[in-house]
């Protein structure tokens, strides 16, 4: 084996922060290579009729590489985990599956502890990255609707939201009649959408996998493609098995294993862009003798401090059908419940989010779908996003029987949901509940945690100024490896009860001009 690949920069991971990261650095003039496990995801497989669909949902096309089990996919032990891990692994990474919610966090995310005295305080705040937020939105192309009394200030000319339906309109009404905030999503349409592209939506499909406007929303489009343009490499079906370091503790080149067999990628500085899991999977794989706990583990916190966000659910049918089309999966939010109130009884809070059309899985309602001409138009829910605190014990290690087809230990999720989390959700079932009967539904079913959610992973190897309670600087690098950094969720030091992507690939971004400068 030896030295095949070399370059200044070699990025780990080409979904919504890798990519990001290699447009940044590749644009500018650095030689990138950009390493990725997966492939190019064809959109063609994606099939119309609805009924294939569901069933591919359930196994080749399902965001859970244990379910999926497709050829970039290794096994995640998540026995020890309520909720279960879902990983894009390919090109445009989980940007392929969203649904395109991309929110800015809003600025008390970053201050928990000196607002709530929990968790910790980030070492940045909002509106240090708020240069990068901007660039970000302008290059997914974000819709979103100025305004928000409950979002952070804000720069620049959005892209024109689709209409939020019939249904968007009528749970509105609802929780203005209660008097709680509500407002449209920050959309990603990209940045080739025009505003009769918004208007042309028609909301009656599925909002995720293989919608035709979802198409031009992924990572692959808004950043890989004009990284590849401006001069970066991009290796696929190519797995980073360990990271190798030198006597002076700097990584030396990373071990991969790729259609014609084993070899070594080179590079001055390196990017971990691997999410909340991968990424401290490869870190404590790459133990050595200088890093007996894992490579840039000084302080123990590598694979630690597992945030996710717990979701709960509750769902209303309503005997009049909303006019089709009947709106958008993720068109309304409501942030009145997401700040502390010591009458409570629980720290943080939660984001509640319509969904219409299509119920948590398990939940019917025969009776009334047997009456129904379309139960589609009949059915609206909204789920409660819990904002997880960070607890050591919630964490990514490292397999002790299995291992994938490389012979590198699988990862395992040890997590248990907190008192605190199971508070904030049974209270926001509540609330939902109450938004739903105000606005008309005579039936509702609660589902108290939804297992398939676990698309945010975050905070497993978090940022801080104290080398001995963090893993990487506020720039993202490491602390102990002083050519590696960390682009991703896993630097996160809190988790907010919003979607993190934005947040991170502004964060990458930022990064990348670090590494530039």
């Amino acid at each position: 084996m030896s030295i095949d690949i070399a370059a200044e920069v070699a990025v780990v991971g080409a979904g919504p922060t890798g990519a990001a990261a290699a447009w940044r650095l590749a644009t500018a003039g650095v030689r990138v290579v950009c390493i990725e496990r997966g492939d190019w995801f064809d959109h063609t497989r994606v099939p119309v009729d609805a009924t294939e669909r569901s069933r591919l949902a359930r196994g080749p096309l399902n965001p859970n590489p244990n379910l999926r089990r497709g050829p970039a996919d290794y096994a995640i032990e998540d026995d020890a985990s309520p909720i279960k891990p879902l990983i894009g692994n390919g090109v445009g990474g989980g940007s392929i599956y969203w649904a395109a919610h991309a929110p800015r966090f809003r600025p008390e995310d970053f201050r928990v502890f000196s607002n709530d005295g929990v968790a910790d305080d980030w070492p940045l705040a909002h509106d240090e990255i708020a240069p990068w937020y901007e660039l970000n939105e302008r290059r997914i192309g974000l819709a979103w609707r100025p305004g928000d009394p409950l979002g952070p200030r804000r720069e620049g000319t959005p892209l024109p939201l689709p209409p939020i339906g019939a249904a968007g309109e009528r749970i509105s009404r609802a929780f203005a009649a209660l008097d709680w905030h509500s407002w449209p999503v920050d959309l990603v349409l990209g940045r080739d959408a025009t505003a009769a592209d918004a208007a042309k939506c028609t909301h009656r499909g599925h909002c995720h996998i293989g919608c035709p406007a979802r198409i031009r929303t992924g990572a692959d489009r808004a950043y890989l493609d004009d990284a590849l343009a401006g001069g970066a490499r991009l290796l696929t079906r190519t797995r980073v098995l360990t990271l190798e370091h030198d006597a002076s503790a700097r990584v030396a080149a990373a071990v991969c294993a790729g259609p014609d067999g084993r070899f070594r990628v080179q590079a001055e500085r390196f990017v971990l862009a691997a999410n909340g899991i991968g990424t401290p999977r490869l870190l404590l794989a790459s133990a050595s003798g200088r890093f007996p706990g894992g490579l840039a583990n000084g302080s123990g916190l590598v694979g630690r401090r597992l945030m996710l966000h717990p979701y709960a659910w509750a769902d209303g049918w309503f005997p009049k059908p909303f006019e089709m089309p009947v709106g958008q999966t993720a068109g309304l939010v409501s942030l009145e419940f997401g700040s502390t109130r010591s009458e409570r009884g629980f720290v943080r809070g939660s984001k509640l989010q319509l969904s219409v059309g299509a119920p948590a899985p398990g939940v019917r309602f025969e009776r009334h779908e047997r009456e129904a001409a379309d139960p589609r138009a009949h059915l609206a829910g909204i789920s409660v996003s819990a904002e997880d605190l960070p607890d050591p014990e919630n964490r990514v290690v490292l397999s002790s029987t299995g291992t994938d087809e490389d012979g590198i230990p699988l990862p395992r999720l040890n997590y248990r949901l907190s008192a605190n989390t199971r508070a904030i959700l049974d209270f926001g079932i509540d609330r939902a509940s109450e938004v739903l009967r105000e606005a008309g539904a005579i039936a509702i079913v609660p589902t108290a945690l939804k297992a398939e959610a676990g698309f945010h992973l975050m905070g497993t190897a978090r940022m801080g100024d104290d080398p001995e309670t963090s893993v990487t600087d506020r720039f993202g690098r490491c602390h102990q490896v002083q050519n590696l950094f960390i682009a991703d969720a896993s630097t996160f030091v809190t988790a907010s009860c919003l979607n993190p992507t934005a947040t991170a690939q502004a964060l990458a971004l930022r990064t990348a001009d670090h590494i530039l400068e």
